[in-house]
């Protein structure tokens, strides 16, 4: 069992320090929240190291931090929730008292051996209170989130995802803490290794869904590009379809739907030298939908165009060239914009 704990915990590290990377360097315009989400992942690949060292005999006075890690990731996880609900998504000062409240616990309970005993038990109080406060929070369902407009629901379903993951979370910590009482050694523990073996699960699912650009996480990438509508002066119309005409002559020249996972809006308004809100505003007066739709659009008049022109070009085929990564992406947005599927599109085309 020790060989195996260790390959699912190192295996967790590689995946929580890849996602830690892709959420704290991609670009948005409303960063906080994905910033959060990285540091998140960060602390669960040191949790992970740690846990390998212990299971080792190896960690010395570095296990004295695992506690106060995991003490911290209640804190975060509920503020990142805060944050998403939030319409300016900015953090407050206020905040840092999450911190510092798991901080003082770790530290009392540090102070003497008798209470150190205690400290999985705070863990696990930290795990269920922060999580109750999240449910709390999460009560009014897509309500909560409606400032985002669009995005909201697929930011909700993401947000139920990670309550199920921190539930998990919590399930786990309470199975693996009464192995421990019960005598068994860390080393052997099935629930620490069935929890792993989930949780590497769950990772991978986030990252494949990272790197495919899925909706369930393409709106923290467009968090804070859909202003609300509003009329515009003359000379404003004029500039926007300036803006409007300059990008419609960048994604056409350099195909930018066809680029591999996509690009985002800050990537493209860099490319036109212009603010990332002003290139959104522009889509959104003009196009009448966002940015990421447009983009579909553009991927989908490929895909009809590539469907009657090639008859036997397989339909993944089309898919990839139109600059769809996900089939399951590509049959929805296809049903949407022509209301067929793309295998029935030819069939009526007669081909």
């Amino acid at each position: 069992m020790l060989s195996y704990i260790t390959y699912i915990q190192f295996a967790n590290t590689l995946l929580c320090l890849l996602l830690a990377a892709q959420f704290l360097f991609m670009t948005a315009l409303r960063p906080w929240p994905k910033r959060l989400l990285g540091v998140s992942y960060l602390l669960y690949a040191h949790q992970s190291i740690v846990l390998i060292a212990v299971v080792h005999g190896q960690a010395g006075a570095l296990g004295l931090l695992r506690p106060l890690v995991a003490m911290w990731l209640g804190p975060l996880l509920y503020l990142y929730f805060c944050l998403v609900q939030k319409p300016d998504a900015q953090l407050r000062w206020s905040d840092a008292l999450h911190f510092v409240a798991g901080t003082l616990v770790f530290v009392i309970l540090l102070s003497s051996s008798l209470l150190m005993n205690g400290i999985d038990f705070a863990i696990m109080a930290s795990f269920i209170l922060y999580f109750l406060l999240i449910a709390f929070r999460m009560r009014q369902g897509k309500q909560a989130l409606h400032h985002l407009g669009t995005l909201a629901s697929p930011a909700y379903r993401w947000l139920a995802c990670l309550m199920l993951i921190a539930l998990i979370n919590i399930g786990c910590e309470i199975a693996v803490v009464q192995e421990i009482q019960a005598g068994v050694k860390l080393q052997d523990s099935v629930a620490l290794f069935v929890s792993g073996c989930a949780f590497f699960l769950l990772n991978i699912a986030t990252l494949l869904a990272a790197l495919q650009r899925s909706n369930w996480l393409e709106w923290m990438y467009l968090l804070g590009s859909q202003p609300e509508q509003k009329s515009l002066t003359a000379e404003e119309q004029q500039r926007a379809a300036d803006i409007m005409q300059r990008f419609e002559q960048l994604v056409i020249k350099e195909q930018l739907y066809k680029q591999e996972f996509g690009i985002t809006l800050p990537q493209a308004a860099k490319k036109l030298q212009l603010p990332a809100r002003q290139l959104s505003t522009a889509i959104n007066q003009l196009y009448g939908q966002s940015y990421s739709v447009y983009l579909n659009d553009q991927r989908i008049a490929e895909a009809k165009r590539l469907l009657l022109a090639e008859p036997d070009l397989p339909v993944i085929e089309v898919m990839q060239q139109a600059g769809f990564s996900s089939k399951s992406n590509f049959n929805k947005e296809f049903l949407r914009v022509v209301g067929l599927s793309p295998s029935a599109f030819r069939q009526e085309a007669g081909l």
